[in-house]
């Protein structure tokens, strides 16, 4: 009997779905309000939505979102391109989405704590 082997396709595929939400449904709304707070409405302040911890982790989601399902996407794209995915191209994708995943995390969170008062870097 054959040993079936595990995969982690479906890790991948599940934040690709997520993105793809994101991509299409609050993506498109953030874009609208900075479009308009551009033309001189002033719908909401950019760096005040961050510093509120629930708005820091929406703008988030939508970062990590769009980062995963975009790396994803131009993953499975090269075979379009005619180019068969090795494992450096899995590597190199999704480490660098993991990798700037991390780094928009600790920047919208970072400002957060440092806007409400939790992390102080006064170097005085």
């Amino acid at each position: 009997m054959e040993k079936i082997r595990r995969s982690d396709e479906p890790v991948y595929w599940g934040l690709f779905g997520a993105g793809g939400m994101v991509v299409g449904m609050a993506l498109p709304a953030l874009l609208v309000l900075m479009l308009l707070q551009g033309l001189g409405v002033n719908c909401f302040h950019y760096f005040n939505v961050i510093a509120n911890p629930f708005g820091a982790l929406m703008v988030f989601c939508i970062i990590a979102g769009c980062l995963w399902h975009g790396l994803h996407r131009i993953y499975h794209s090269l075979h379009d391109l005619l180019i068969k995915p090795t494992p450096l191209h899995h590597y190199v994708l999704y480490w660098g989405a993991l990798v700037l995943t991390v780094l928009a995390g600790v920047l919208v969170f970072g400002y957060c704590m440092i806007k409400n008062g939790i992390l102080n870097l006064s170097f005085a």
